[in-house]
């Protein structure tokens, strides 16, 4: 059931022109700058952004009152939507490295691969932290009352790096950070993304079931 609703949810969302203009705009990032890297942070960046997405179509699309009324698992669901929205960083993440590699080969450039791999790792710390913050919020209360929190991971973030330059500790946290083996560096990002999707989805299979549709 989690994989028929996973199907039926990418069907609903992932061909719109939306969705396709966010995916572009990777690969717009990846030729554009020749920072290896960012484009892995768009494709973040826009992952966050699109959480929202199959939520505002359920609203449109009355769909959220056809989960209510079938045979439907509220927890197939919300593992089912969570499922969808890997499936859509995923391609926007292999979309960057693409995208970075080929651009590297064209221009001639040498990049170490450690920097792809530390930014896929922070970029999937960042997707885990949009998950933590959002879906909770998307699934209890719909896209309409909780739509600012499509901007909560940045903003999270953004004020973080603001108390840390306030505090002067991002130099301190950046000599830290060149001191801690690049294993533990990447499993850490990759850790934290899963424990921030995991998080979400548990919350959020909680409190989707005690909502009315």
């Amino acid at each position: 059931m989690i994989a028929t609703f996973t199907r039926f949810d990418l069907m609903t969302w992932f061909p719109r022109k939306q969705t396709l203009l966010t995916l572009l705009f990777v690969v717009v990032v990846g030729m554009i700058l020749p920072v290896p890297g960012m484009a892995v942070v768009a494709a973040s960046a826009v992952s966050s952004l699109m959480v929202s997405t199959p939520f505002l179509g359920d609203e449109r699309g009355r769909l959220d009152i056809l989960y209510g009324v079938l045979p439907l698992a509220r927890r197939s669901v919300v593992i089912g939507r969570v499922l969808s929205l890997v499936v859509y960083y995923l391609v926007a993440a292999a979309l960057a490295t693409a995208v970075t590699v080929a651009m590297a080969m064209a221009r001639g450039d040498q990049f170490a691969p450690e920097i792809l791999l530390i930014a896929h790792a922070a970029a999937f710390a960042f997707v885990g932290l949009s998950a933590a913050l959002q879906l909770p919020v998307f699934f209890r209360i719909g896209y309409s009352r909780g739509r600012l929190m499509s901007y909560a991971p940045v903003l999270v973030l953004a004020g973080l790096g603001w108390l840390a330059q306030s505090a002067g500790m991002l130099e301190p946290l950046s000599d830290a950070a060149a001191g801690i083996p690049l294993g533990y560096v990447v499993g850490g990002g990759f850790l934290l993304g899963a424990i921030g999707i995991t998080a979400g989805t548990v919350t959020s299979v909680r409190l989707y079931r005690s909502r009315e549709l």
